[in-house]
């Protein structure tokens, strides 16, 4: 499959979701890998879990940001499995940044703007992840890297639902947040003392 004309590997199309909230019908989550080392060794199967990270965060985030409101449609997020590479171009073109991070959003539906289409649904945006930059991470913070990957997968969510970081308060609700959602899904905390500065 070719995506914005990058040839690339595409997990199980779609996964979707029963929300009974705030009109959304279904959540669909779309995941492309961008190259097969998203689908082997410590990544084989990993599909499911980032699904189910994705579907959690949706839910947690639409019940915590009351203000949000969606159209009477179905709801598709898109997760992009790249690599540091690709992130590098990324952070540059988007954010000034020479360098690669671990994880990007990119929210594309508000309730001021009118909604971009992806077929039958509304896109709510896009998360990005890097490989070579998440799996450093969590060797350097002694986590298994899909529980570190789940994570950057809720905050990314988190991040197209209208939650940020830019304020402590603001930090500390969407770290909350993250939390929760972490934590219904096995997940430990990846804030405690010492992982505090760590990824995000």
């Amino acid at each position: 499959m070719t995506v914005n004309g990058i040839d690339s590997l595409e997990m199980p199309d779609q996964t979707s979701a029963n929300v009974v909230n705030k009109n959304v019908r279904t959540l669909l989550v779309e995941i492309e890998a961008e190259q097969s080392d998203w689908e082997t060794g410590v990544w084989a199967g990993a599909d499911a879990d980032i699904r189910h990270a994705a579907i959690a965060a949706f839910q947690a985030g639409i019940e915590a940001n009351t203000a949000m409101t969606f159209p009477d449609a179905d709801i598709e997020i898109s997760i992009r499995l790249t690599d540091d590479k690709e992130m590098k171009k990324l952070n540059a073109e988007w954010r000034n940044i020479d360098h690669p991070t671990n994880v990007l959003s990119f929210p594309n539906w508000d309730a001021s703007s009118e909604a971009m289409y992806a077929g039958p649904a509304v896109l709510l945006g896009d998360v990005v992840l890097a490989r070579q930059t998440v799996e450093a991470e969590a060797d350097n913070a002694n986590l298994p890297p899909v529980h570190h990957v789940k994570h950057l997968v809720v905050h990314g969510v988190l991040h197209l639902l209208g939650f940020d970081h830019e304020t402590d308060q603001e930090a500390n609700i969407m770290e909350s947040l993250e939390v929760k959602v972490l934590s219904n899904i096995g997940v430990a905390s990846p804030y405690k003392e010492k992982n505090k500065e760590n990824f995000i």
